[in-house]
């Protein structure tokens, strides 16, 4: 039932409404949800303040930016991903598991990887896993599932189960955002879900995020920043920033020199 439905689970189905049809009322998906229009017109604002949508009177409609996909992404910051990337190959051990998520630094960080590493890549990104079938040393195994085509990698209740039921070295994650409270968070919901299975089938997740990523919001919480192991960034980070993370006891790799 649609009025069974938690919060963050509700506003990805508005979201995607939203991206679909490019407006909604708030009294008709109230109607549709079995929720206060109260609660719509909240959740209609927390999706705003994220810059996901624009508020009318009524209602909201598609932002003008839109979310921004895989191939938009992956022409940013180039050259801190690719600092960011490096780094955080140079610490993977031969015949190490990794679990990795789609994200464009993943992608910078399987090419960085040396060519003969031994290693097994597990992932959802059919991206990654092409980049990484160009290391003839490592296995590769692509989950299965729908494919979402923002994020271009498998999501759904049975890509879920296949990672619940893993257990690996690391799982390296691309951050969407790491907020004012640490709390780690995604603009999506079924990422948000995916990085959260991801990062609880590992044994050490170590999660990649550029300067621009570390006190940004995102509507979708995936955990505290102290259930990573190893944050790997780029030298323009506020060190401020990186020194509470590092208090909350996660390793701090800048890229080219280490937090003291």
């Amino acid at each position: 039932m649609l009025k069974d439905l938690s919060p963050d689970e509700r506003k990805s189905m508005i979201l995607k409404r939203i991206n679909e049809s490019g407006r909604v009322l708030a009294n008709a998906v109230a109607s549709e949800f079995g929720v206060s229009e109260d609660s719509i017109r909240r959740d209609l604002r927390e999706l705003a303040e994220q810059g996901l949508v624009q508020r009318f009177h009524g209602g909201a409609a598609r932002s003008r930016l839109g979310p921004r996909s895989f191939q938009q992404r992956a022409r940013d910051e180039t050259a801190g991903k690719k600092a960011i990337a490096a780094a955080a190959a140079a610490r993977i051990p031969a015949n190490a598991t990794m679990l990795l998520d789609s994200s464009t630094t993943v992608l910078e960080f399987v090419r960085a990887l040396p060519t003969d590493l031994q290693t097994c890549i597990i992932t959802g990104s059919p991206d990654i896993a092409a980049a990484a079938l160009d290391h003839p040393c490592c296995e590769v195994i692509l989950l299965g599932g729908s494919l979402n085509r923002l994020t271009r990698s498998a999501i759904g209740q049975s890509t879920l189960a296949e990672v619940q039921s893993m257990r690996v070295d690391y799982c390296v994650l691309g951050a969407c955002a790491v907020d004012e409270g640490l709390m780690l968070r995604a603009e999506n919901y079924d990422d948000a879900r995916m990085k959260l299975a991801f990062g609880q089938a590992c044994n050490e997740i170590i999660l990649l995020a550029t300067s621009e990523k570390l006190l940004k919001q995102g509507p979708f919480a995936i955990g505290p920043i102290s259930i990573v192991s190893t944050l790997v960034t780029d030298k323009t980070a506020d060190r401020s920033i990186l020194e509470r993370i590092s208090e909350a006891g996660v390793e701090v790799i800048v890229a080219g020199d280490k937090l003291a």
